[in-house]
């Protein structure tokens, strides 16, 4: 699964988080107070139409501009944060969710002129402060955890912020199934299994964790050639969580946990067994 469509997953999710100015106790008329929310709303408006337009440098003047005239605007700082980590150079990631003028070489190492590489570290270090403030704002801001746990060069701090989110993401599904906003609940899964991706990989570089072998592998005489791997069958019981099918979705990845469990793969058994529990309304 490509860098660049997880971040596509985030901007998406984005929108679910609560829009929330907060207040600075300062003694002031309700009339005044007022008058800086709405000022400070309407630049922040200007700056997601400056994002949809692809105006990233006008978005963060617009974004900074809201936090300049209201310093606890949470969703200002995230929303700034993403333009810090996502568009280093004003411009969007490459397909493989490199810089421009940068290579992947493989899953972990990534080779950049050293003049876009401090670019890079810079932006980023910025977008880790935004997503902390928006954090420090609001403790329960699930998509600033995951952005900055994408971000987090310590291993231990990624995963810490990785977990709080999908510790988060998971306590807002059984909200959103009871209120049947299925196609709501089906993005909110998909980031979490785009997590727990992204976990496994952390795991491997700092423990050396390596995935299970498969034991039945594709065209052998045990597993037949057109049989689906737990990944196909997890990406289609969220495909039809989206149209409500809740049954069919349980199905699917009932199985993709049978098959990790063959494969004694039992980090992502449990993990396809608690989104299972969640949906069933059971289990966080």
């Amino acid at each position: 699964m490509s860098r660049l469509k997880l971040v596509f997953t985030c901007l998406s999710l984005a929108a679910l988080s609560n829009f929330i100015v907060n207040v600075p106790s300062v003694k002031a008329s309700s009339v005044a107070v007022q008058e800086v929310q709405t000022k400070a709303k309407n630049l922040f408006y200007q700056g997601i139409i400056k994002v949809n337009e692809g105006n990233y440098q006008a978005a963060l003047e617009a974004f900074t501009k809201a936090i300049n005239i209201e310093p606890r605007y949470a969703e200002a700082y995230y929303r700034r944060g993403l333009i810090h980590a996502k568009y280093p150079q004003n411009q969007p990631l490459n397909a493989d969710g490199t810089v421009k003028g940068c290579e992947r070489i493989d899953t972990y190492r990534i080779i950049c002129p050293v003049s876009v590489q401090n670019k890079v570290q810079e932006n980023k270090g910025k977008a880790i402060t935004d997503f902390t403030q928006a954090i420090q704002l609001n403790p329960q801001y699930t998509a600033a955890y995951h952005q900055r746990g994408l971000l987090q060069e310590n291993g231990e701090s990624k995963l810490q912020d990785l977990e709080m989110a999908v510790n988060l993401y998971y306590s807002k599904v059984p909200v959103y199934l009871k209120e049947n906003k299925y196609e709501t609940a089906a993005k909110i899964l998909q980031a979490v299994e785009e997590i727990n991706i992204a976990k496994k990989s952390v795991n491997s570089l700092m423990f050396g964790v390596k995935a299970p072998p498969n034991r039945n592998p594709i065209g052998s005489s045990t597993d037949s050639p057109n049989k689906k791997s737990p990944e196909d069958l997890i990406n289609e019981a969220f495909q039809v969580l989206n149209k409500g099918d809740v049954q069919t979705a349980l199905q699917k990845l009932e199985e993709a946990g049978r098959i990790y469990q063959e494969r004694k793969d039992e980090g992502r058994y449990q993990e396809v067994q608690r989104t299972i529990a969640v949906i069933k309304g059971k289990g966080k």
